[in-house]
């Protein structure tokens, strides 16, 4: 109860002149010190008061508002017989001292009708003598009998102190009870989103969610764990110490051969994982674990990792890619088993849901995933919509476009300009690649993200034959990895690490020739 240092002294000091007006406006010594008590409770809420806050002024103004909110008149004085607004403005003008510009604000009354209504009162109880009133209320208000109201002021303030605690704890135990029921009484696939989206069961969703169409086996076998001829399971990811080098698709059906699917479906899934040793806690591979094959990597599926949605009328499936953190750790892609994006820790075998589940309209205008240069942040973009996952804590916020990178901002303007970009890992630049003119040859664009404008022309490898170029990722601060192939027959030149401050570049051995190969940890030779 340190806070309430001199509070005692403060009662015991204005009790006898809060009781004495209290009696005045109600008659009563009951009321009078139930009206009293309160106005103190009223002034204990803000203790200790600030400097410039006498507590007096304070408690006589909070005992004026609580007679008004309720007046009472009782006993044979004669201020009981005049309505009340009147008897609070005689009692608190002529018996208080307030002035009556004070009451009228404090009222929201003209001056001129507090003026009116005092005069009226003087002259119904002493017949227009001012003077014969402020004597008679001084004695009446002499005349009041006052107990020591400070002990049971401070009883009342250990009481609300008490409550205050139990109604702490209650607040802080009901979000506990909350989340704990939910995950009690799930039933099924229930997304509770961040964004404002309802509770609902899977089974209950208004909306039809975005289905997984698959090739039918010839031989009604399973797929990867799912149903005979249906829609794999979900993936599991093990626990590992090795890093992703690369990711590369598995191959799609024939378009002709798939089952025909509407907007937004999933239509083939599937990408194959290269594994490298890792870490400082990998263990020494055996001398026969990689038969002679440097580096020494190892292979994993993940099948319902999505590569195709199916768009429209016109049946264009364009090709979905996971996003790899740089150190190769984690994984994120569109599950077309649980038809939401999902992300794994290989090292932890921690997994976190980034989207809820999604509908044909959250796949219309083209939908992605990335990661942030760290591998803890996750962004999915769902048409208009970006969703941002801490994967550390698993929390779920809508990116607002004032906290999106300059490369995101500008990626519109990117798409029309050069098709095909990737953006540094500060989100500052963007690399791209233009064709040349005629016989010229591709040059490598850095882009400065904020004005748009090209700060860095940069020349690409010397090939032995024409060839083209793609801009594959951009794995650290300095260096941009490009994809080169001939233009006469697209065959593999190979990949690139060119530096994007002097155009320095050297080969990436080792890395399939995939159009669609994403880039993990460990490209360098």
């Amino acid at each position: 109860m340190r806070r309430y240092i001199g509070y005692r002294e403060f009662v015991q000091r204005d009790q006898r002149s809060l009781v004495g007006t209290a009696l005045l406006l109600t008659g009563s010594h009951e009321q009078a010190i139930r009206l009293t008590l309160r106005s103190f409770h009223t002034v204990a809420l803000s203790w200790p008061p600030p400097l410039w806050e006498n507590p007096t002024t304070h408690a006589q103004i909070a005992l004026y508002r609580r007679f008004l909110q309720r007046p009472s008149a009782a006993g044979p004085t004669a201020l009981v017989r005049i309505p009340p607004r009147q008897r609070l403005l005689v009692v608190a003008c002529l018996h208080d001292g307030r002035s009556r510009a004070e009451m009228a604000s404090l009222l929201g009354l003209p001056e001129k009708t507090v003026e009116a209504e005092i005069a009226e009162a003087v002259d119904t109880l002493t017949k227009g003598s001012e003077s014969r009133l402020i004597t008679r209320m001084a004695n009446a208000a002499g005349e009041a009998s006052v107990p020591d109201l400070s002990a049971r002021s401070m009883r009342t303030l250990r009481r609300r102190r008490a409550r205050g605690i139990l109604l702490t704890v209650a607040a802080a135990l009901v979000p506990i009870g909350l989340v704990a029921a939910f995950i009690v009484l799930q039933q099924g696939e229930v997304w509770n989103s961040a964004l404002g989206e309802r509770n609902q069961a899977r089974a209950v969703q208004a909306r039809e969610p975005v289905r997984a169409v698959s090739s039918p086996e010839p031989d009604g076998r399973e797929q990867a764990g799912g149903e005979p001829g249906g829609t794999p399971a979900p993936w599991q990811a093990p626990r590992t110490s090795s890093v992703i080098r690369y990711a590369v698709p598995v191959p799609c059906p024939d378009g002709n051969a798939a089952p025909p699917a509407r907007a937004g479906d999933v239509t083939c899934a599937g990408w194959t994982l290269t594994l490298t040793p890792g870490g400082p806690e990998s263990p020494a591979p055996g001398p026969d674990a990689c038969e002679g094959r440097k580096p020494c990597e190892s292979t994993l599926s993940v099948p319902d990792a999505a590569q195709r949605l199916a768009h429209g009328d016109e049946g264009e499936r364009p090709r979905l890619v996971p996003a790899i953190s740089r150190d190769g750790r984690r994984i994120a892609y569109l599950s077309a088993a649980e038809r939401r994006y999902v992300a794994h820790d290989l090292g932890s075998g921690v997994k976190r849901h980034l989207s809820p589940v999604l509908v044909p309209a959250d796949t219309e205008n083209g939908t992605t995933v990335s990661v942030s240069p760290s591998g803890r942040h996750f962004t999915v973009t769902l048409g208009e919509r970006r969703l941002r996952t801490d994967f550390a804590t698993g929390a779920l916020t809508s990116l607002p476009a004032e906290q999106m990178s300059p490369a995101e901002k500008i990626s519109p303007w990117l798409r029309e300009r050069y098709g095909t970009w990737s953006d540094s890992p500060s989100g500052r630049y963007s690399a791209a690649i233009v064709a040349g003119k005629g016989e010229e040859p591709h040059r490598l664009h850095i882009v400065d993200a904020t004005s748009r404008n090209v700060f860095k022309r940069l020349p690409l490898p010397e090939v032995k034959r024409p060839a083209e170029a793609e801009v594959v990722s951009w794995p650290n601060n300095r260096e941009v990895v490009v994809r080169m192939s001939a233009k006469a027959g697209g065959d593999l030149l190979g990949f690139f690490r060119v530096d994007a401050v002097n155009g320095r570049a050297h080969r990436v051995p080792g890395l399939p020739a995939d159009a669609s190969l994403v880039l993990g940890a460990a490209t360098a030779p």
